[in-house]
């Protein structure tokens, strides 16, 4: 009989060394403390810890861990899981920072930079990209940061906690700057992002079709479904777990360019294939949050991105912006007689929503003009505004929120000189985005520089009618990192150029 041969032996379980048997107590009985605790505590803190606990135990068996934790953290992007240690009221303190702000997001990239300092320490062949070309100006922007912010009169752990976040978002830069050089890590990264994009896409539909929030609340969910008026009716408008509609529309707008171009690229016709059906979900739920910034955004970036991606393909530049035009004016005027709601938000009256943009944007200009070099102190806007409103509509008292505009608010704030800057570090991004894009012949990554630079686009657009609070930790700073780590990608360096690409 072949096979394996029989054997009276009975089967032995392997042994735990002493220093196994050790690690091994010591993780039992840490873990049966954290989950005794985490019953104790609110809910908030419960599911984190039963979430962390979790993930520990399958990092275990998962041998590319640094990579499986760089994917979670891009997928946790979308997911607004804060937490306060310490937690100023926010009633007498109107700040977007509340004390001390932890996000499930910073404990991933937290993990992902302890990894890398590791290896940077240990293994010589590892090398650290500074990418003076965008550092040196943020290291100046938060210098800046630090100046208007000092003179400020809030409190100090405001102040700490908003120059980190700052200085946080350069560390993501650079992170994701070096981390995504790798083609295999990038194309990773990217579909991160589109599942994060499915995954909010598909509650914003659930939200719609349920009529309400979904009870996610711990999620992020609160204010995620809103009924306004527009015109003698109310519109329903969704969110995800983003908190707002025009900040989920943001989320899907960017993802929208990206997914756009990769449609044109030379990659596998079965990854189009799920393209197709991502792309249509994300632009039914970008319209379902009815912003009309995101819509003017989404329009202006596939605009550049069809047009791009078009003349690259057909080499006729002039046509392809023709054509591109030809098909979003279409597709706009169909979407304005079609669909009612989106209609009442852009032509009937919505309770000035839309005009108190230019009273607001007075405010900030009286700002700017009485502090032109330092600012007013970064998230310091609503609580100095109304010393500077001179608008008939007191607009700084009625509505106290910071001006719908992130670059007249990093003006009012920070100063000139710190905007000066700020549009630096894009218009250098974006430059290097313009150069990807004509020149490589690589068959993947110039399409994905014209999806990231439509996105900047977008973003641009957006940001005239809203604010994000960008220097604060904001997903930008990923995808600046991954239009860095493009840039300087060994495959790209070494791939032949065609300038009639």
């Amino acid at each position: 009989m072949s096979g394996v041969p029989l054997t009276n032996k009975p089967y032995a379980l392997p042994c735990l060394r002493g220093r196994e048997l050790t690690v091994a107590t010591f993780c039992g009985l840490t873990a049966s403390l954290v989950l005794v605790n985490a019953f104790l505590l609110p809910a908030k803190w419960t599911t984190f810890l039963l979430l962390a606990l979790c993930s520990l135990a399958g990092l275990a068996m998962i041998r590319q861990r640094e990579r499986f934790i760089l994917y979670l953290a891009v997928l946790f992007m979308s997911i607004y899981l804060d937490f306060h240690p310490y937690y100023l009221e926010s009633g007498s303190t109107p700040w977007p920072v509340a004390g001390i702000r932890i996000s499930i997001f910073d404990v991933t990239f937290f993990a992902l930079m302890v990894a890398w300092g590791f290896r940077l320490v240990v293994h010589r062949q590892e090398v650290l990209h500074f990418y003076p070309a965008v550092s040196l100006p943020f290291l100046a922007l938060w210098g800046l940061a630090l100046l208007s912010t000092s003179r400020a009169a809030i409190p100090l752990i405001i102040k700490i906690d908003t120059l980190w976040l700052v200085l946080q978002s350069w560390l993501i830069f650079l992170y994701f700057a070096n981390a995504s050089r790798e083609r295999q890590v990038l194309g990773g990264i990217v579909a991160a992002l589109m599942l994060s994009g499915v995954l909010q896409a598909l509650l914003g539909v659930t939200q719609y079709l349920a009529g309400s929030s979904l009870g996610l609340e711990i999620f992020g969910e609160s204010k995620t479904f809103m009924e306004m008026r527009a015109g003698s009716d109310l519109v329903s408008r969704v969110a995800g777990t983003f908190g707002h509609p025009n900040n989920l529309s943001a989320f899907l707008t960017m993802l929208i360019m990206i997914n756009l171009a990769l449609l044109f690229a030379g990659i596998d016709l079965r990854w189009k294939i799920f393209l197709v059906p991502i792309l249509a979900l994300l632009s039914l739920a970008n319209l379902l949050t009815l912003s009309r910034g995101g819509w003017l955004a989404t329009i202006s970036g596939a605009y550049v991105t069809l047009a791009l991606c078009w003349g690259r393909l057909w080499r006729h530049r002039l046509l392809a912006f023709l054509v591109a035009g030809a098909i979003l004016i279409s597709f706009v005027f169909a979407s304005l007689v079609l669909v009612e709601p989106l209609k009442r938000r852009f032509f009937e009256e919505d309770y000035g929503a839309a005009q108190s943009r230019l009273p607001m944007s007075l405010v900030a200009l009286n700002i700017i003009r009485h502090h032109p070099v330092l600012g007013i102190g970064l998230t310091n806007y609503v609580m100095v505004a109304p010393q500077y409103d001179i608008t008939k509509e007191a607009i700084a008292t009625d509505f106290a929120r910071p001006v719908h505009n992130e670059f007249l608010l990093i003006a009012a704030e920070l100063g000139l000189p710190a905007l000066l800057v700020f549009l630096t570090i894009l218009l250098t991004l974006m430059r290097q985005l313009w150069r990807l894009g004509n020149d490589s012949s690589d068959p993947l990554i110039p399409y994905l520089a014209i999806g990231l630079l439509g996105t900047y686009i977008a973003w641009i657009v957006f940001r005239q009618t809203d604010y994000a609070y960008v220097l604060l930790a904001d997903p930008f700073w990923v995808i600046a990192g991954l239009s860095q780590a493009m840039t300087t990608m060994p495959s790209i360096r070494a791939a032949p150029i065609s300038r009639g690409s």
